[in-house]
């Protein structure tokens, strides 16, 4: 049985996905506090973009490797006193 799949298409749209998640779930966390972070945010905050960057997998493709990085900066830009 052969198996017809694009396997670097189907990396590039689970990451999107998780992406996309790793946005809304910022919003949800931190949007409404107005930059009044406490200590605990910022913890929560480094604690879940490390672990995203440690069980994200780019399987070494520069396309993916870019979507991963844009996005963290993006959040970072977005919460500039969260970090």
């Amino acid at each position: 049985m052969k198996v017809s799949v694009n396997y670097h298409e189907i990396l590039e749209e689970s990451l999107i996905e998780e992406l996309e998640w790793l946005k809304e779930e910022f919003i949800i966390l931190f949007k409404s506090k107005v930059q009044k972070y406490t200590n605990r945010d910022k913890s929560t905050a480094n604690s879940i973009l490390d672990y995203v960057m440690n069980n994200m997998y780019v399987n070494d493709s520069m396309i993916l490797l870019t979507l991963f990085t844009e996005a963290i900066e993006n959040i970072e830009r977005m919460y500039p006193n969260l970090f």
